[in-house]
């Protein structure tokens, strides 16, 4: 997994969160049980910034519900 997806997870992780290793993409599932594939390897070049809103999105409706 690239350094740039460790970093974004991490904090998630730390909270709580856990990390289900797949075949292709492993699953992120937060503190609140709401889950987010993550990609093994992104072979997108926006993959990372999708990650990134799709994590403050997540977060955002955890906080709210």
């Amino acid at each position: 997994m690239p350094k740039e997806i460790e970093a974004l997870i991490a904090p998630i992780l730390a909270a709580g969160g856990a990390l289900r290793p797949g075949r292709k993409h492993s699953v992120l599932i937060l503190p609140n049980g709401r889950r987010t594939g993550i990609p093994s390897t992104p072979s997108d070049r926006r993959a990372i910034h999708n990650l990134r809103s799709q994590l403050k999105r997540l977060q955002a409706t955890q906080a709210v519900a």
